[in-house]
């Protein structure tokens, strides 16, 4: 029995964490931003808000329903499930938590080491992606990412998560070994 191999982004792909960072911009820099907006921030201690938001307030992370019903159904049908976190392994409980929560019971999840953390995290993920052999399917929120792993030519079929909804993006199946 052939299995595809799905590897799926955690934050703001299977959970919306925007909430998370949010709450923590309010409590450590006393300003309502967006998840969007702390991004951008230029700040030293940017680092500390995403500490605080996936330590303190993981709990205000919200499912992606269909994409882990969606990712239930693919398991069933014998295909194996990486999640993949940008964060570093120290958080993983709380991803491993969040996915169990709600039922979805993984392959693997992978996140970043000391060393890791350094690397921005298309060229991180790209690097993961490269070491799975077989038909890969990719499901990202960040168009960036996605467009970084097409010109990269990785092996994968690629997928935009936006809004619970799942739009091929510049199928990559012509690069597929």
């Amino acid at each position: 029995m052939s299995f595809k191999i799905l590897l799926v982004d955690f934050d703001n792909t299977l959970f919306n964490t925007d909430p998370c960072v949010e709450q923590a911009a309010l409590e450590l820099w006393g300003q309502k931003l967006t998840g969007e907006q702390v991004k951008k921030e230029k700040r030293p201690d940017k680092s500390a808000i995403y500490s605080l938001a996936y330590t303190k307030y993981h709990y205000l992370a919200e499912p992606n329903g269909d994409l882990i019903e969606y990712l239930k159904l693919r398991i069933k049908q014998g295909d194996k499930v990486f999640v993949l976190t940008a964060r570093h392994c120290s958080v993983r409980s709380y991803v491993d938590f969040s996915l169990l929560s709600h039922g979805l019971i993984v392959n693997g999840v992978i996140c970043r080491t000391d060393d890791e953390m350094k690397m921005k995290d298309e060229e991180w993920k790209a690097q993961i992606i490269s070491i799975f052999k077989g038909d890969i399917e990719v499901y990202d929120d960040k168009e960036e990412n996605l467009r970084f792993f097409y010109e990269s030519k990785l092996p994968a079929k690629l997928f935009l998560v936006k809004n619970r909804v799942i739009t091929p993006y510049l199928n990559n199946s012509n690069f597929t070994s």
